[in-house]
């Protein structure tokens, strides 16, 4: 729960971050929730071995945990397709600035 916490507050980097440095973010960030990810595959193989009692409680808090990492993955993919889509954006520009045209 606590490394869901540090990954949201890197998202929150990712906004105010050069565009040098975003990618070193991005990746930082990209490697934590595979972190995660790992650790809640190993996580439910340890649940599994519960005793009944604490079987459900134990599945609904990973169920839980498993959601907020799926969300913040897809957080993460939205912010980068929103960077290409702007990126693209600017170079078209500097693409179209650079053009000299001629008239007919």
């Amino acid at each position: 729960d606590r490394q869901v916490h540090e990954v949201q507050s890197y998202m929150g980097r990712l906004e105010t971050s050069d565009k040098e440095s975003v990618h070193l973010v991005e990746n930082e960030i990209q490697a934590r929730i595979d972190n995660i990810f790992s650790n809640l595959e190993r996580l439910e193989i340890l649940s599994s071995k519960e005793p009944p009692n604490k079987r459900q409680n134990a599945k609904l808090t990973l169920d839980q945990l498993k959601y907020d990492v799926q969300h913040l993955q897809t957080a993460l993919r939205n912010f980068q397709h929103r960077r290409y889509l702007r990126e693209q954006q600017e170079r078209q520009r500097e693409e179209l600035l650079a053009r000299t045209f001629t008239t007919n």
